[in-house]
């Protein structure tokens, strides 16, 4: 018993000391704050992001690659975080959708459905979002509860279908002769 007991103190104050020695996360980190934090995390410098062969891109801004992260992305106010291990088993407009609604919160703030009709806005005028990929991220979404921050799947949908209608598509190109 006494063993047991000297046991579960150490556990306790090595475990106080390595809470002790890990410095939070500061309110608005750089990427570089969150890797530094994070143990296995990756930077990918603005502009050299490739998904499924496109490259994309968010302002200035870099992208961390997290396999720990809880979900398949999230924003901070200077970078986004993708979770590769989530995001590669969704379809490639779903993806790259995914990346955009997260840019369009750096872009447009913590407004779930401002962000949502960013990412559609930007395939659409981007050529890589048609209405098959729209169905796509719909069926992805549609299974998503309400919740502080979002409408049901459901109605994100119903927006986002608003955003698509809404949005110019890009324009064709003529054939060169």
């Amino acid at each position: 018993m006494r063993t047991r007991m000297l046991a579960l103190t150490i556990a306790a104050t090595l475990g106080c000391i390595a809470c002790a020695t890990a410095s939070p996360l500061k309110p608005d980190p750089t990427a570089t704050d969150y890797v530094a934090r994070s143990r296995g995390a990756s930077i990918v410098p603005a502009g050299k992001l490739v998904l499924d062969g496109r490259s994309m891109s968010c302002g200035n801004w870099a992208t961390v690659l997290d396999a720990k992260l809880d979900d398949y992305a999230a924003a901070y106010p200077q970078f986004i975080i993708l979770n590769m291990a989530y995001v590669q088993k969704v379809p490639t407009a779903v993806k790259l959708w995914i990346y955009s609604h997260e840019c369009g919160h750096l872009f447009g703030g913590p407004d779930e459905n401002k962000a949502d009709c960013f990412g559609i806005r930007r395939g659409r005028a981007g050529g890589w979002l048609d209405e098959r990929g729209l169905d796509q991220v719909c069926g992805f979404i549609s299974v998503a509860r309400p919740d502080a921050a979002h409408v049901s799947g459901g109605d994100r949908c119903t927006l986002m279908r608003q955003c698509y209608a809404g949005a110019a598509a890009k324009p064709a190109t003529a054939p060169s002769r």
